[in-house]
């Protein structure tokens, strides 16, 4: 019987690279100097405008053992490569077989990695879950069972936290991890590693830090 791979205890974020390989590399490079045992990319590793950048980037994923999922930009490029009316160029298979292959939600125990929306749709790539509220997580913490949700897409660094029934939106300020309580649920918009940024959550230690070569970390 096979055994049960070990829970990751300090995970790397990063999210919205967006074809940005030196930024993501940098954002790989300040992880694994934090001791990760985990790096996940949330999506939008390609970027649908630019996608002659596309194989670098999943080159670079592939090369680091990056968990990924999939972002609209991912799948957009993934739509295109797969129109067999357009002239095909090198590396396009590679970069197709390996999108094909990049989920669009992972569960990792209690927690979820997915671009924006935890679900298994089309929806999940373009539903903000930030509007400037709380309404869609309030109603996202009621439509899913995650503890801990980590998302990218509106690149913009922030926390959702729900505690004794009430759900609060507040900014995640660089370089001074929080504290998750075992009680609590959290929703976690990292920003943009084409920004400069990237995260560190420590399972251990219960804390979530914003971190960045953008940020002076």
């Amino acid at each position: 019987m096979k055994e049960p791979e070990p829970k990751p205890k300090r995970i790397g974020i990063i999210a919205d690279s967006h074809g940005n390989r030196e930024a993501t590399a940098e954002a790989i490079r300040l992880l694994k100097g934090r001791g990760v045992d985990l790096l996940v990319h949330l999506g939008d590793f390609c970027d649908s405008i630019d996608h002659g950048r596309a194989e670098g980037m999943i080159d670079l994923l592939l090369e680091h053992g990056v968990l990924a999922v999939k972002g609209n930009n991912d799948f957009l490029v993934e739509r295109m490569l797969a129109d067999e009316r357009r002239p095909a160029a090198t590396g396009d298979k590679k970069i197709l077989a390996f999108l094909r292959n990049v989920p669009v939600v992972r569960a990792l125990g209690d927690i979820r990695l997915a671009h924006s929306l935890p679900f298994d749709t089309l929806r999940a790539f373009y539903e903000p879950i930030d509007r400037g509220d709380t309404l869609r997580a309030e109603a996202l913490f009621s439509e899913a069972d995650f503890r801990i949700l980590f998302c990218g897409h509106s690149h913009l660094p922030i926390l959702f936290r729900k505690e004794n029934g009430r759900v609060t939106r507040e900014p995640v300020m660089p370089g001074l991890p929080g504290l998750l309580r075992p009680t609590g649920r959290y929703i976690f918009i990292a920003g943009a590693a084409a920004d400069g940024e990237c995260a560190l959550y420590d399972a251990e230690a219960g804390s979530y830090e914003r971190l960045g070569s953008g940020l002076g970390i």
